[in-house]
Order: C-alpha cells, then sequence, then structure tokens
C-alpha cells in the first residue's frame, strides 16, 4: 500500500493564509476560535514544507515541519512526514559523497511516488541531478543502467534538455538507444524529424528496449502490424523498420546512410542478438536496400533496375512486397 503523504495533492503555489485564519478558510474544522491562528500557521507551515520539498530544498522542509510539529505535538502525521524528510535528507547528504553520486541519486529518486503531490515533483527534482551528475562524470554519451543521460531528463520532464543532450550523444554514438530516446524527445517537441530518427533506431537495432516503449504509438506498434496484418511471424519486431516505411507510418529511407547504418552488429552495451535475429534483420535490412534501390532516380531511369529491386523484395518478403505494390510505389517516391 503506497504511503499517504500530507503533502499529496497540496497545490505548490497557495494563496497566502491569513495568520489570524479570517475570511472563513478554516470553517468547519471544529476549532475553538481562539485556537483559529494555530491552525491556519499549521496549514501555510505545511504548504510552505510542501514547496520546499518539490524543489529539493529538504534542510528548509524540515525546519517548516519542526514548526508545525511544535504547533501540534500530538499530530503524528507531521512527526511520520517530518521523519521521512529528515531520512531523504542524510540518504541525500549520502549520495553526495559516494563514489558514484548519479547512481546514488537515482536509488533516492526510485523510492519516491512518481504520480502526483511534492514528493513526486522531488522525484524529477533527482532525475534531473541524475542526468548533471552523469553528464558531469562522463558526457552526454555516458551510461547509468545503460541509460544516457538523456533519458533521465526526459523522465524527468525536461524535454528540451533531454533533446539538446541526446542529439550531442548521437553525435558521439549512434546507437538505437540514442536515436530512440532523441526521437521520443522530438515527438514531444513536435519535430517533423522524430520519425526519421525512429527509422534510423529500427534498422541499427529493433530489438533494443528502448524502441519498445517508443512515444510514438505507430512506432511502438510496428511489430504488432508486421505480425498480424501482414502475418510476418518470423521475428516481426526485426521486420518493423520496413514494415513502418511500407505503410506510411515511417518515411522512405531516401538520404539515409544504409551502408553505414545496417553493416554493423550491435553496439558494445546493447541487447545481445541471437542468430535467429540476426538473419531476420539482415533480410529485413535487404528489404529495406532493395526498395530504396527500387525507388532512386537512377533506377526509375532504367526499368530493368527496378526490376532487380522489386524481384528482390518479393523474394525476401512476399506479404510485404504485396503490400508496398498494392499502397504504390510511387507514394514512397514522392515523400
Amino acid at each position: 500500500m503506497r504511503q499517504l503523504s500530507l503533502f499529496d495533492d497540496r497545490a505548490l503555489t497557495p494563496a497566502p493564509v491569513p495568520l489570524d485564519g479570517a475570511a472563513g478558510l478554516l470553517a468547519g474544522d471544529g476549532a475553538p476560535a481562539g485556537q483559529l491562528d494555530l491552525f491556519a500557521q499549521r496549514t501555510l507551515r505545511l504548504s510552505l514544507a510542501a514547496e520546499a520539498v518539490a524543489a529539493g530544498e529538504l534542510g528548509e522542509a524540515r525546519r517548516l515541519l519542526a514548526e508545525v510539529a511544535a504547533l501540534r505535538p500530538a499530530d503524528a502525521d507531521v512527526r511520520r512526514q517530518a521523519d521521512r524528510v529528515a531520512a531523504l535528507e542524510r540518504q541525500l547528504g549520502l549520495a553526495g559523497s559516494s563514489a558514484s553520486p548519479a547512481a546514488a541519486l537515482l536509488e533516492v529518486a526510485r523510492g519516491l511516488d512518481p504520480a502526483t503531490g511534492a514528493f513526486a515533483s522531488l522525484r524529477r527534482v533527482l532525475l534531473r541531478r541524475v542526468a548533471e551528475a552523469l553528464r558531469g562524470a562522463e558526457g552526454d554519451d555516458g551510461r547509468l543502467e545503460g541509460q544516457p543521460p538523456g533519458y533521465y531528463w526526459l523522465e524527468a520532464g525536461d524535454v528540451a534538455e533531454a533533446h539538446g543532450s541526446l542529439a550531442r550523444a548521437a553525435e558521439a554514438r549512434r546507437s538505437a538507444r540514442t536515436l530512440c530516446l532523441l526521437a521520443d524527445a522530438a515527438t514531444s517537441l513536435g519535430d517533423p524529424a522524430a520519425r526519421r530518427l525512429y527509422l534510423e533506431a529500427l534498422l541499427r537495432d529493433p530489438y533494443d528496449a528502448a524502441l519498445a516503449a517508443a512515444r510514438d504509438e505507430g512506432v511502438r506498434g510496428l511489430p504488432d502490424v508486421a505480425r498480424y496484418e501482414l502475418e510476418i511471424e518470423e521475428e516481426p519486431r526485426a521486420w518493423s523498420a520496413p514494415v513502418g516505411i511500407v505503410t506510411g507510418v515511417l518515411p522512405p529511407p531516401l538520404g539515409l546512410a544504409l551502408d553505414e547504418v545496417v553493416s554493423g552488429a550491435p553496439l558494445p552495451g546493447g541487447p545481445p542478438r541471437s542468430p535467429g535475429q540476426e538473419e531476420a534483420l539482415a533480410r529485413a535490412r535487404r528489404f529495406v536496400a532493395a526498395l530504396a534501390a527500387a525507388s532512386s532516380r537512377e533506377a526509375r531511369r532504367s526499368g530493368e533496375a527496378v526490376i532487380e529491386a522489386r524481384r528482390a523484395m518479393k523474394q525476401l518478403a512476399p506479404a510485404l512486397f504485396a503490400a508496398y505494390m498494392a499502397r504504390g510505389s510511387g507514394a514512397l517516391q514522392s515523400r
């Protein structure tokens, strides 16, 4: 059961509460008239403590909760939250002096509820600090539990910061993980380049876990389209890129350096692939290369080249080739 908090769903920018309890702010609480100021002070200090927690200022939050406890010594909820804040403050102090501050901060962040309230805001603050610590130690292409700093900025909701960091990471290493996360950030920013990034990520490594959680629902659903609509049962995830191109979810591979994109084994740190996955991915990549060849200007000048490319596509994936022909190659060329 989730631990309830005095700060859950508390407004983080409350209107000032008069200390004399005027204007009926505390009406109905049953307190004697002479004690209204104490209840108003408690409400104000709890609101300020919630704001301090949300901003990561735990020392200030602890001080305010101590004041509330002094006003209401018998309030067990206040004592419990004061103890919680004090424990978090100690944890953060230890994290700052640890050998790996980013990892220690991440461990603290994981103990916080990501849903609502001041502690959810604190979680986002800590994830930003994780990203900053990781980038400071290893650069934008550093890794913590397989994730670059930009991932933690995305989790914290700082999409613009994440996009900048991930773009720099992609310059250093164009891994599927980095490209997919960069595409996620671009999707959140409404950048039309997002799906081209997803395409490259899928061609590099469709088995990377980041792609299974892509923020673009159409991209995320491509393995299901491959399996259930095109009946590609042989490693449907491997076929995500060509299926996305043929169905119009992804752009055509025009201008993409296919030789460089599709030639390599998984980068260090990426998930290993089975022989069956390797074979399926190699065939899917050849399909994309043939599709690009059939759609190129050079091929259109020579009908024989188009026929040869289409013959290769049909041999590699008959159902997908049929969908390609039904949709019309002109649509792919003009996009």
